[in-house]
Protein backbone atom coordinates (compact mmCIF):
# COMPACT_ATOMS: atom_id res chain seq x y z
CA UNK A 1 0.00 0.00 0.00
CA UNK A 2 1.59 2.87 -1.20
CA UNK A 3 0.97 5.90 0.58
CA UNK A 4 2.16 9.10 2.31
CA UNK A 5 4.44 10.27 5.82
CA UNK A 6 1.18 11.81 6.62
CA UNK A 7 -1.03 9.32 7.21
CA UNK A 8 1.50 6.96 8.99
CA UNK A 9 2.74 9.71 11.32
CA UNK A 10 -0.95 10.67 11.91
CA UNK A 11 -1.77 7.34 13.06
CA UNK A 12 1.94 6.82 14.76
CA UNK A 13 1.10 9.59 17.04
CA UNK A 14 -2.28 8.91 17.66
CA UNK A 15 -1.76 5.76 18.66
CA UNK A 16 1.88 6.19 20.43
CA UNK A 17 4.38 4.28 18.96
CA UNK A 18 7.03 4.75 15.79
CA UNK A 19 7.70 4.01 12.47
CA UNK A 20 11.39 3.19 11.28
CA UNK A 21 12.77 4.65 8.50
CA UNK A 22 15.61 2.80 6.09
CA UNK A 23 16.93 3.57 2.86
CA UNK A 24 17.01 1.07 0.11
CA UNK A 25 20.24 1.52 -1.58
CA UNK A 26 19.29 -1.20 -3.70
CA UNK A 27 16.55 -4.13 -4.64
CA UNK A 28 17.75 -6.53 -1.73
CA UNK A 29 18.19 -3.78 0.44
CA UNK A 30 14.58 -2.65 -0.41
CA UNK A 31 13.42 -5.73 -0.32
CA UNK A 32 14.19 -6.55 2.78
CA UNK A 33 12.94 -3.71 4.31
CA UNK A 34 9.58 -3.95 2.60
CA UNK A 35 9.79 -7.92 3.46
CA UNK A 36 10.57 -7.19 7.37
CA UNK A 37 7.40 -4.89 7.60
CA UNK A 38 5.06 -6.89 5.49
CA UNK A 39 5.64 -10.08 8.21
CA UNK A 40 5.46 -8.06 11.09
CA UNK A 41 2.08 -6.40 9.80
CA UNK A 42 4.07 -2.91 10.55
CA UNK A 43 3.87 0.26 8.62
CA UNK A 44 7.07 1.67 7.04
CA UNK A 45 9.42 4.25 5.94
CA UNK A 46 11.76 3.98 2.83
CA UNK A 47 14.49 7.09 2.66
CA UNK A 48 16.88 7.86 0.02
CA UNK A 49 19.04 10.71 1.40
CA UNK A 50 20.32 13.31 -1.51
CA UNK A 51 24.19 12.55 -1.23
CA UNK A 52 22.86 8.78 -1.93
CA UNK A 53 21.16 9.63 -4.61
CA UNK A 54 24.04 11.85 -6.30
CA UNK A 55 26.47 8.83 -5.79
CA UNK A 56 24.40 5.35 -6.28
CA UNK A 57 21.27 5.07 -5.71
CA UNK A 58 19.11 7.48 -8.26
CA UNK A 59 15.84 8.29 -7.72
CA UNK A 60 14.59 7.26 -11.45
CA UNK A 61 15.41 3.70 -10.61
CA UNK A 62 14.77 3.27 -6.80
CA UNK A 63 11.61 4.90 -6.38
CA UNK A 64 9.67 3.19 -9.45
CA UNK A 65 11.26 -0.26 -8.13
CA UNK A 66 10.35 0.71 -4.37
CA UNK A 67 6.54 1.48 -5.71
CA UNK A 68 6.07 -1.76 -7.40
CA UNK A 69 7.17 -3.67 -4.13
CA UNK A 70 5.09 -1.14 -1.52
CA UNK A 71 2.07 -1.36 -4.09
CA UNK A 72 2.23 -5.34 -3.39
CA UNK A 73 2.17 -5.14 -0.15
CA UNK A 74 -0.67 -4.57 2.26
CA UNK A 75 1.03 -2.70 4.53
CA UNK A 76 1.43 1.27 4.58
CA UNK A 77 4.57 2.16 2.86
CA UNK A 78 5.94 5.62 2.15
CA UNK A 79 9.39 7.31 0.51
CA UNK A 80 10.47 10.06 1.48
CA UNK A 81 14.06 12.29 0.50
CA UNK A 82 15.76 12.34 3.19
CA UNK A 83 17.76 15.92 4.52
CA UNK A 84 16.69 17.66 1.18
CA UNK A 85 18.66 20.86 1.48
CA UNK A 86 17.58 22.95 -1.71
CA UNK A 87 14.92 23.43 -3.81
CA UNK A 88 17.03 21.69 -6.54
CA UNK A 89 16.92 18.62 -4.69
CA UNK A 90 13.25 18.91 -3.13
CA UNK A 91 11.78 19.64 -6.61
CA UNK A 92 14.10 16.34 -8.22
CA UNK A 93 12.62 13.88 -5.40
CA UNK A 94 8.75 15.56 -6.22
CA UNK A 95 9.39 14.93 -9.83
CA UNK A 96 10.24 11.35 -9.51
CA UNK A 97 7.89 10.72 -7.45
CA UNK A 98 8.28 10.73 -3.80
CA UNK A 99 5.31 11.05 -1.82
CA UNK A 100 6.83 12.91 1.50
CA UNK A 101 9.75 15.51 1.42
CA UNK A 102 12.48 15.70 4.09
CA UNK A 103 13.48 19.45 4.22
CA UNK A 104 16.56 20.62 6.25
CA UNK A 105 17.53 23.74 7.15
CA UNK A 106 18.86 23.39 10.30
CA UNK A 107 22.30 24.37 9.47
CA UNK A 108 20.66 27.89 8.63
CA UNK A 109 20.17 30.53 10.56
CA UNK A 110 16.52 30.00 12.68
CA UNK A 111 14.80 32.97 10.28
CA UNK A 112 16.16 31.59 7.23
CA UNK A 113 15.44 27.88 8.34
CA UNK A 114 11.67 29.06 9.04
CA UNK A 115 11.04 30.59 5.12
CA UNK A 116 13.05 27.92 3.46
CA UNK A 117 10.67 25.40 5.13
CA UNK A 118 7.44 27.31 4.84
CA UNK A 119 8.28 27.41 1.08
CA UNK A 120 8.51 23.93 0.67
CA UNK A 121 5.55 23.15 2.87
CA UNK A 122 3.61 25.49 0.68
CA UNK A 123 4.68 23.48 -2.79
CA UNK A 124 4.75 20.28 -1.46
CA UNK A 125 0.87 20.33 0.57
CA UNK A 126 -0.34 22.54 -2.72
CA UNK A 127 0.78 18.32 -4.59
CA UNK A 128 -0.53 16.09 -1.89
CA UNK A 129 2.80 15.83 -0.25
CA UNK A 130 3.88 15.73 3.77
CA UNK A 131 6.59 17.48 4.66
CA UNK A 132 9.00 16.69 7.76
CA UNK A 133 11.32 19.83 8.82
CA UNK A 134 14.27 19.57 11.35
CA UNK A 135 14.95 22.21 13.93
CA UNK A 136 18.34 21.80 16.41
CA UNK A 137 21.24 20.08 14.36
CA UNK A 138 21.65 16.29 14.63
CA UNK A 139 24.82 16.27 12.90
CA UNK A 140 27.73 13.22 12.80
CA UNK A 141 28.64 11.02 14.93
CA UNK A 142 31.86 11.05 14.15
CA UNK A 143 32.29 15.02 14.53
CA UNK A 144 30.76 14.37 18.22
CA UNK A 145 27.77 16.61 17.31
CA UNK A 146 25.24 14.20 19.19
CA UNK A 147 27.37 15.54 22.56
CA UNK A 148 26.78 18.96 21.99
CA UNK A 149 23.54 19.99 23.99
CA UNK A 150 24.07 23.36 21.97
CA UNK A 151 22.81 21.81 18.72
CA UNK A 152 19.48 20.19 20.94
CA UNK A 153 16.43 21.75 19.81
CA UNK A 154 14.83 24.55 21.79
CA UNK A 155 11.07 23.61 23.32
CA UNK A 156 9.60 27.11 22.64
CA UNK A 157 11.88 27.54 19.30
CA UNK A 158 10.22 23.97 18.24
CA UNK A 159 6.31 25.35 18.48
CA UNK A 160 6.94 29.03 17.07
CA UNK A 161 8.60 26.75 13.86
CA UNK A 162 5.42 24.51 13.82
CA UNK A 163 3.18 27.31 14.03
CA UNK A 164 4.83 29.20 11.23
CA UNK A 165 6.04 26.25 9.13
CA UNK A 166 3.04 23.81 9.21
CA UNK A 167 5.26 20.93 8.83
CA UNK A 168 3.42 17.80 9.79
CA UNK A 169 6.64 16.18 11.07
CA UNK A 170 9.35 17.65 13.44
CA UNK A 171 12.98 16.04 13.63
CA UNK A 172 14.53 17.17 16.64
CA UNK A 173 18.47 17.05 17.92
CA UNK A 174 17.63 15.20 21.81
CA UNK A 175 21.53 13.82 21.71
CA UNK A 176 21.76 11.30 19.03
CA UNK A 177 23.96 11.56 15.34
CA UNK A 178 23.81 10.62 12.32
CA UNK A 179 26.38 7.46 10.90
CA UNK A 180 28.71 5.29 13.30
CA UNK A 181 29.15 6.37 16.77
CA UNK A 182 32.89 5.31 18.43
CA UNK A 183 33.18 1.68 19.73
CA UNK A 184 31.96 1.05 23.17
CA UNK A 185 30.00 4.97 23.16
CA UNK A 186 26.44 4.90 23.83
CA UNK A 187 24.52 8.35 23.39
CA UNK A 188 22.68 9.93 25.92
CA UNK A 189 19.01 10.91 24.86
CA UNK A 190 17.45 13.65 26.98
CA UNK A 191 14.22 12.40 27.12
CA UNK A 192 12.39 15.04 28.72
CA UNK A 193 13.11 17.10 26.01
CA UNK A 194 11.50 14.91 23.69
CA UNK A 195 8.62 14.72 26.18
CA UNK A 196 8.61 19.04 26.07
CA UNK A 197 8.70 19.19 22.21
CA UNK A 198 5.84 17.19 21.98
CA UNK A 199 3.58 18.67 25.09
CA UNK A 200 4.35 22.38 23.66
CA UNK A 201 3.89 20.98 19.86
CA UNK A 202 -0.14 19.76 20.81
CA UNK A 203 1.34 16.07 20.46
CA UNK A 204 2.29 16.19 16.67
CA UNK A 205 4.52 13.58 15.12
CA UNK A 206 8.49 13.79 16.40
CA UNK A 207 11.36 12.34 14.37
CA UNK A 208 14.71 11.25 16.21
CA UNK A 209 17.72 10.58 13.11
CA UNK A 210 20.67 8.85 13.88
CA UNK A 211 18.91 5.56 15.38
CA UNK A 212 21.77 3.70 14.12
CA UNK A 213 24.26 2.88 17.61
CA UNK A 214 22.05 4.23 20.09
CA UNK A 215 21.01 1.20 22.11
CA UNK A 216 17.71 -0.35 22.57
CA UNK A 217 16.69 0.57 25.70
CA UNK A 218 17.17 4.38 24.66
CA UNK A 219 15.03 3.73 21.03
CA UNK A 220 12.20 2.02 23.70
CA UNK A 221 12.22 4.93 25.63
CA UNK A 222 12.42 7.51 22.62
CA UNK A 223 9.46 6.36 21.61
CA UNK A 224 7.72 6.01 25.22
CA UNK A 225 8.22 10.25 25.37
CA UNK A 226 7.08 10.43 22.05
CA UNK A 227 9.37 9.89 18.98
CA UNK A 228 7.03 8.45 16.37
CA UNK A 229 9.93 8.30 13.33
CA UNK A 230 12.95 6.49 13.74
CA UNK A 231 15.68 6.50 10.89
CA UNK A 232 18.05 3.44 11.17
CA UNK A 233 20.08 3.37 7.84
CA UNK A 234 23.83 2.78 9.42
CA UNK A 235 22.91 -0.49 11.30
CA UNK A 236 21.12 -2.42 8.47
CA UNK A 237 24.04 -1.45 6.06
CA UNK A 238 26.09 -2.72 8.50
CA UNK A 239 24.47 -6.29 9.47
CA UNK A 240 24.53 -6.33 5.49
CA UNK A 241 28.16 -5.84 5.11
CA UNK A 242 29.26 -8.01 8.18
CA UNK A 243 27.13 -10.51 6.85
CA UNK A 244 29.21 -10.17 3.39
CA UNK A 245 32.48 -9.58 5.48
CA UNK A 246 31.74 -13.14 7.36
CA UNK A 247 30.38 -14.80 4.88
CA UNK A 248 33.95 -14.72 2.37
CA UNK A 249 35.85 -15.12 5.21
CA UNK A 250 34.35 -18.58 5.96
CA UNK A 251 34.78 -19.10 1.70
CA UNK A 252 35.96 -16.71 -0.66
CA UNK A 253 34.18 -18.56 -3.42
CA UNK A 254 30.74 -18.48 -2.04
CA UNK A 255 28.20 -17.48 -5.20
CA UNK A 256 27.42 -14.31 -5.62
CA UNK A 257 23.64 -14.57 -5.57
CA UNK A 258 24.43 -16.97 -2.22
CA UNK A 259 26.52 -13.56 -1.10
CA UNK A 260 23.61 -10.92 -2.13
CA UNK A 261 20.79 -13.33 -0.73
CA UNK A 262 22.68 -13.54 2.31
CA UNK A 263 22.99 -10.05 2.91
CA UNK A 264 19.18 -9.22 1.91
CA UNK A 265 18.00 -11.72 4.82
CA UNK A 266 20.64 -10.24 7.00
CA UNK A 267 19.58 -6.98 6.73
CA UNK A 268 15.81 -8.31 6.93
CA UNK A 269 16.51 -9.53 10.94
CA UNK A 270 18.16 -6.28 11.83
CA UNK A 271 14.95 -4.51 10.34
CA UNK A 272 12.88 -6.56 11.90
CA UNK A 273 14.17 -5.99 15.30
CA UNK A 274 14.16 -2.49 15.01
CA UNK A 275 10.26 -2.84 14.27
CA UNK A 276 10.09 -4.80 17.52
CA UNK A 277 11.70 -1.89 19.43
CA UNK A 278 9.99 0.29 17.93
CA UNK A 279 5.91 -1.10 18.93
CA UNK A 280 5.07 -0.66 15.09
CA UNK A 281 4.54 -4.85 14.55
CA UNK A 282 0.74 -5.05 13.82
CA UNK A 283 0.12 -1.17 13.49
CA UNK A 284 -0.71 -1.83 10.25
CA UNK A 285 -4.40 -3.29 10.98
CA UNK A 286 -4.97 -0.05 11.66
CA UNK A 287 -4.79 0.91 7.90
CA UNK A 288 -6.69 -2.06 6.92
CA UNK A 289 -9.78 -0.39 9.02
CA UNK A 290 -9.58 2.56 8.08
CA UNK A 291 -9.90 1.67 4.22
CA UNK A 292 -13.01 -0.56 4.97
CA UNK A 293 -14.53 2.55 6.64
CA UNK A 294 -13.41 4.72 3.56
CA UNK A 295 -15.34 1.92 1.37
CA UNK A 296 -18.60 1.75 3.22
CA UNK A 297 -18.75 5.79 3.39
CA UNK A 298 -18.15 5.78 -0.67
CA UNK A 299 -20.96 2.88 -0.75
CA UNK A 300 -23.26 4.70 1.93
CA UNK A 301 -22.96 7.69 -0.33
CA UNK A 302 -23.55 6.52 -3.64
CA UNK A 303 -25.73 3.66 -2.73
CA UNK A 304 -23.29 1.44 -4.96
CA UNK A 305 -21.14 -1.79 -3.47
CA UNK A 306 -17.65 -2.62 -5.82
Amino acid sequence: MYTDLNTILDDAAKNHYAVIACSPINLEIGRAIITAATEADAPIILLLGQNMMKQHAKAELIIPMVKIMAEASPVPIATCLDHGSSYERVTYAFRNGFSSIMFDGSVRPYEENVQMTTQVVQLCHTHGLGVEGELGHVGQAAQGDGRDASLYTDPKQAKDFVDRTGVDCLAIAVGTAHGEYPKGFVPHINFDRIREIKGITNGMPLALHGGSGSGDENIIKAVEAGINKVNVVTDVFNEARDYLAKTLATNPRTPYLELIMGMEQAAKHLVSHWIGLTNSAGQASHFARLNMMDKLAVMETTGKSE
